[in-house]
């Protein structure tokens, strides 16, 4: 009986180890492919069983420190690889490795007769140490790697969940399965201590491991603990706290999901296999042990874990989800006592839809929290995805200040860690050496706008609004090139600083997100060639303008001036005097000769008279009264008839309102689908002839004309245009082209990772002129720049319209018109969608370029403008004729109703009431008869 039973385990056994078949080629599956420290960096291939070994230092760029090794077994399959964060020492370096042996054909051993699962070490027992090597600059040697120590547990199936932690200093290796759990001790005498699951796990239960990682005294471990298979969640994700001397579980951690939570409907059914939706992350601070990081993609969150008591006891401080995608905490990694990664592969939350990957890097973590906004994010503007690592990234480790990134296709990048005012550059355009596998950085010291304060992998950060930092960026060049592009000397500014920090600006500068210098605002004026055509004057019709100028008085001082009706009076005063002094004498003094210089000015005044036809000497007053309002009148008829056309005179100062024209205005649009009328063809043929320059400028920015190159873009191709002139003076790169066309797409890019502050776009244009048609100058200047002080984005776009605006003036005598023609423009653009904030930059920057499309058109209308005169010379003097006639009747209208009316009357009245003075005689009668 004992001995069937004993077959059928072992039957059982070969059909578990044979039924693996892992995807070799799949570098996420089943554990960690890559692990990194200050020593050597080492990935798995399995696909083509090899390591690939690169040693430190990783920026040494003048022999290849690289070794590729190949599997002491084809038939073995790593699971993970790994190497003690902490360990420093270069002679004999090492790494971990562990995983499965995959039988080929019938066979259920590897070639040396072992089955069941693996761990070793990888050592390189050259003699000649790393340092030697770079320091003589002789080859690489890859001859002395050798495996040591190469232990198997062959008591146990294959195990789906099987994870690796290294001791921080490389002494010892930890590893836990669902079925049991060891500690590997390759440089002691008892090389495997191994111990079954019901003795680690608590209350037996059934475990599933999924990452792991070690300290010198305790291990964390996170995964799935099964629930009873009558439970609705069929697992719980569980952290557990180990302690290595004895794998004993000291405290246990459990998730449960927040009620109404999308988390709260998972039910786990399948955690019990392995897949890559199950993946999970631990990381011990290397700084400050008592912190752990615990990444569950699954459900979208992240950990900070506290531990206390001596290391015995496993506190929540605090978690971070990343909204309703799953991905967030693919890996987590410390790389200081305050700096952290976060891998972010983002999935659609049934996991069927990639979306994409990203590494968040938080650079001031507390010890109880994790903010919600990344300090930076990889990839980024100045430090971009190369282009031999695929998009889709899949793991990170650190060295811990370093990161390294593993894609889906087996593509490494490291990223080393970078000095204040240095970031680490993955941009292999720039590269000193050549790309290779691992793709590493480089050091590249901050761009003109940015500063890092402190060391570490994160890129260097906008300067904030209000402050400014030209760093060691060229912000000005010589004079403009014709050619094209600046090949005069340059120079720095004198005042750049490190990129350590940034200097604040003056309150009345130009100093947005990212600003280079201190920018006068006066360079964001715009420069405008449109105007609001004058409206229809309320009065259009020549007698009213007449009437309201000759019988109105204003309240100012110049009104009253040229008012007639002031001027009338005026005289009515003067003759009031005269009359008063004459008839003051007439009483005062009896003499003859007073009576005959009376009757002199009567006869005068009667000899005056127009109205009276010389009956009354008030009539004469009157006449002259309205004389004074004739020549008055006509004088404004001069006048007026001169103030046209309106652009070309100068204040109507003989008038109350000084901005009275002979003048009346009409404007509309029409569509250019009715066909133009002849008299106006000549100047729509000017305007659509009329060349274009581009006029753009790039403000506040350390971008230089090398790095400008601006297209046509057209239907089946990119037309490459030349430049008539650019420079780049304190930090504003102006350039100027010739357009082919009125209506096309042209796209500014500027190929460096430099930030803009703002933008100015205009277009020039030469005038032109014909007997009757005036094409006018193009000039205008359009700034674009956000109010708030956010910096420009790296794809923006902005559509021009173009619309005709021609203005025709009618002559004042003749038929022919003269026509006025120019190009109005208008934009549509979106102020928020051209201009980021830190946090939307930091999130959406991963460009290294910025690109300007500008959308030219010309709008299917035009502005037609029409300015004739409301009188013309011939009506100007008829009417005023007219208006002196009508004066003259009316005063004559007056004094016939006086004569025939309203004196007879007064004289009845008069006898009524004083009967004695109606029988005296008037002087005047006496000297008639005397004289006859």
């Amino acid at each position: 009986m004992n001995l069937l039973i004993i077959l059928i385990n072992l039957c059982y056994v070969l059909k578990a180890i044979s039924s693996f078949s892992p995807t070799k080629s799949d570098y996420d599956a089943y554990g960690l492919k890559i692990a990194v420290n200050d020593v050597l960096f080492v990935e798995v291939n399995n696909n083509a069983a090899t390591f690939l070994v690169q040693f430190a230092p990783y920026n040494y760029t003048m022999e290849p420190l690289q070794c590729t090794i190949n599997f002491d077994d084809s038939t073995h399959y790593v699971y993970s690889v790994g190497v003690g964060s902490n360990s420093s020492t270069t002679a004999h370096p090492y790494f971990y490795f562990t995983g499965e042996v995959v039988p080929s054909g019938f066979s259920t051993t590897d070639n040396a007769g072992h089955n069941g699962t693996f761990i070793g070490v990888w050592m390189n027992q050259d003699p000649q140490s790393i340092q030697q090597y770079t320091s003589r600059r002789q080859p690489l040697s890859c001859n002395y790697f050798a495996v040591g120590n190469l232990a198997f547990i062959s008591s146990y199936g294959h195990q789906d969940f099987f994870v690796m932690a290294v001791e921080p200093n490389g002494q010892y290796a930890i590893g836990l399965a669902p079925q049991f759990g060891f500690i590997y001790r390759p440089f002691s005498g008892t090389t495997l201590t191994t111990e079954q699951s019901g003795v680690i796990w608590p209350n037996n239960t059934a475990f599933y491991p999924c990452a792991a990682d070690a300290s010198t005294t305790f291990t964390i471990v996170a995964g799935y603990a099964a629930s009873s298979a009558r439970s609705r969640i069929r697992a719980t994700p569980t952290v557990y706290l180990i302690w290595n001397s004895n794998l004993t579980v000291l405290s246990t951690w459990s998730y449960s999901a927040t009620n109404n939570s999308w988390q709260s409907r998972l039910t786990y059914s399948s955690s019990n296999t392995w897949s890559s939706q199950h993946t999970m992350s631990v990381k011990i601070n290397s700084n400050d042990p008592t912190r752990v990081l615990v990444g569950m993609p699954y459900i979208n969150t992240v950990f900070l874990f506290v531990i206390g008591n001596s290391g015995t006891s496993l506190t929540l401080a605090s978690s971070l989800g990343n909204g309703n995608s799953v991905g967030f905490g693919k890996s987590v990694t410390w790389l200081t006592k305050a700096q952290a990664a976060i891998l972010v592969t983002t999935y659609s939350a049934n996991y069927l839809t990639y979306y994409s990957s990203a590494v968040y890097l938080y650079t001031n973590l507390s010890n109880s929290n994790i903010p919600a906004k990344p300090s930076a994010i990889f990839p980024n503007s100045q430090q971009p995805i190369p282009p031999t690592i695929n998009s889709n990234l899949i793991r990170m480790v650190s060295s811990p200040s370093s990161i390294a990134v593993l894609d889906t296709n087996g593509g490494v990048v490291i990223v080393l860690s970078e000095a204040a005012g240095s970031y680490a550059s993955t941009d292999t355009t720039y590269s000193p050496i050549a790309a290779a596998m691992p793709v590493i950085s480089y050091s590249a010291t901050c761009k003109g706008g940015t500063y890092k304060s402190d060391a570490g992998v994160h890129p260097c950060t906008l300067c904030p609004n209000g402050s400014q930092n030209s760093g060691v960026s060229q912000i000005s060049d010589g004079p403009p090139n014709s050619g094209g592009s600046s090949n005069s000397s340059r120079s720095q500014s004198s005042g750049s600083t490190t990129g350590t920090a940034c200097t604040p600006c003056s309150s009345d500068g130009f100093c947005p997100l990212g600003a280079v210098l201190e920018i006068n605002m006066s360079l964001l004026t715009a420069v405008s060639q449109a105007y609001a055509y004058p409206r229809p004057p309320d009065l259009n019709v020549y007698e009213d303008i007449l009437l309201h100028n000759m019988f109105s008085i204003g309240a100012t001082a110049h009104c009253v001036s040229v008012s007639p009706i002031f001027w009338v009076v005026m005289l009515m005063v003067v003759f009031l005097v005269f009359f008063m002094g004459v008839g003051f004498l007439r009483l005062c003094v009896t003499s003859h000769k007073h009576d005959r210089f009376f009757l002199t000015v009567k006869m005068i005044f009667e000899r005056t008279d127009l109205v009276g036809e010389g009956e009354l000497w008030i009539g004469g007053v009157a006449s002259i009264a309205i004389i004074l309002v004739t020549a008055m009148a006509y004088a404004f008829a001069i006048l007026y008839l001169n103030q046209y056309p309106s652009e070309t005179v100068g204040p109507s100062n003989f008038a109350c309102d000084t901005t009275i024209r002979n003048a009346n205005f009409e404007t509309n649009l029409q569509a250019l689908a009715v066909p133009i009328p002849s008299n106006q063809q000549i100047i729509f043929d000017l305007l659509n002839e009329q060349n274009f320059t581009l006029y753009l400028q790039f403000i506040n920015t350390a971008a230089t004309c090398a790095g400008l190159t601006i297209s046509q873009v057209t239907d089946s191709a990119t037309i490459s245009l030349s430049l008539l002139s650019c420079s780049l003076v304190n930090g504003t790169l102006l350039a100027r082209v010739l357009l082919p066309e009125h209506d096309l797409q042209i796209t500014a890019t500027l190929s460096e990772v430099q930030v803009v502050g703002g933008i100015m776009l205009g277009l020039d244009g030469p005038s032109a002129e014909t007997e009757f048609c005036l094409l006018k100058e193009l000039k205008f200047r359009q700034p674009f720049y956000s109010p708030s002080g956010e910096t420009l984005a790296q794809a923006v776009t902005i559509t021009m319209g173009l619309t005709k605006a021609i203005n025709e003036t009618e002559p004042l005598s003749g038929s022919d018109s003269f026509f006025e023609g120019i190009w109005y423009p208008t934009f549509k653009y979106s102020l928020s969608q051209m201009f980021l904030s830190a946090d939307t930059y930091k999130m959406a920057a991963k460009l290294t370029s910025t690109t300007l499309t500008i959308n030219i058109a010309e709008t299917p209308y035009y502005i037609k403008n029409y300015q004739a005169p409301i009188a013309k010379q011939a009506e100007v003097i008829f009417r005023t004729l007219l208006f002196a006639s009508l004066c003259l009747e009316i005063c004559a209208t007056t004094f016939i109703i006086c004569k025939l009316l309203l004196i007879p009357i007064y004289k009845r009245i008069s006898a009524h009431l004083c009967p004695k003075f109606t029988n005296i005689v008037e002087p005047e009668y006496e000297m008639k008869l005397a004289h006859h």
